[in-house]
């Protein structure tokens, strides 16, 4: 019989209105940075303490944000290792009014019988604009690691003046050997990457981003638009090859907002 050890414990409450930070409450393995910024965005950067995630942790991030710009990364890749028990839950709530947020983590990287379920829910009142970008990497091609099994759960919800307006989830449980070879899966890549645009900010970038994606060499990389939002996927062989493109794709579309922590 297995050991179930005490895991980590983190949460993070952030407010920041006309651009200063108002409230910070953060306990457990959640801290953050404040970077001094040379544009008109806050930056902060999320720290995870405990060095990864494994099965019984639990973090828990709110951020309210109020006619503010601005851009949270996080200092590192976000690992989910291996572990006995129950599956880690990530809680993230973001909450925007009359505000620009730039949600840039880096990629969550996924290990062999790793558990995680996380649900993301969005909510957006009044004028607001979203960049949102997840990266994930189901086992590391460089290591040579492979995914057999896995417990994995994510849920993403986006509201827009309480209206559900977008929603999708990933469920993988057992083996996904099989979805590696499905094209309507991953057609054989082990990297995953989503990026979300809401606001009137897709009408002035949808037209440069058909071209830039149209010249991508990277015929796994598509986007579209359609009830007000812009949805651009791309699958890569590994995360290298992800990030070169992701990283293409946003310094397109946020320019000089590219937090510091993306250099590849």
């Amino acid at each position: 019989m297995h050991k179930v050890l005490e895991r980590s414990d983190g949460s993070l409450d952030i407010n920041i209105i006309n651009n200063n930070l108002q409230k910070l409450y953060q306990s457990g393995c959640c801290k953050i940075l404040n970077p001094n910024s040379y544009n008109d965005n806050v930056e902060v950067v999320l720290i995870n303490t405990a060095g990864g995630i494994t099965c019984n942790d639990k973090i828990n991030i709110k951020v309210s944000i109020e006619n503010s710009n601005l851009s949270i990364c996080t200092q590192a890749a976000e690992k989910i290792y291996s572990g006995f028990g129950d599956p880690a839950n990530i809680d993230i709530n973001l909450n925007l009014n009359n505000s620009n947020l730039f949600w840039l983590p880096k990629e969550l990287i996924l290990f062999n019988n790793s558990k995680l379920n996380r649900k993301i829910n969005i909510n957006l009142s009044g004028n607001c604009n979203l960049v949102f970008c997840e990266n994930s990497i189901f086992g590391r091609t460089a290591m040579s690691e492979k995914i057999k099994n896995i417990n994995f759960s994510d849920n993403w919800k986006v509201f827009i003046n309480s209206s559900l307006k977008h929603f999708e989830a990933i469920n993988l449980i057992g083996s996904i050997n099989e979805n590696y070879k499905n094209n309507f899966t991953f057609a054989n890549n082990s990297s995953l990457s989503t990026i979300l645009i809401f606001g009137k900010i897709i009408y002035q970038l949808e037209p440069e981003l058909r071209k830039i994606i149209k010249n991508i060499d990277n015929h796994y990389c598509e986007m579209t638009t359609f009830d007000d939002k812009i949805i651009i996927r791309s699958l890569a062989k590994d995360n290298y090859d992800l990030k070169k493109t992701v990283n293409f794709i946003m310094k397109n579309i946020i320019h000089d907002k590219i937090p510091r922590s993306w250099d590849l």
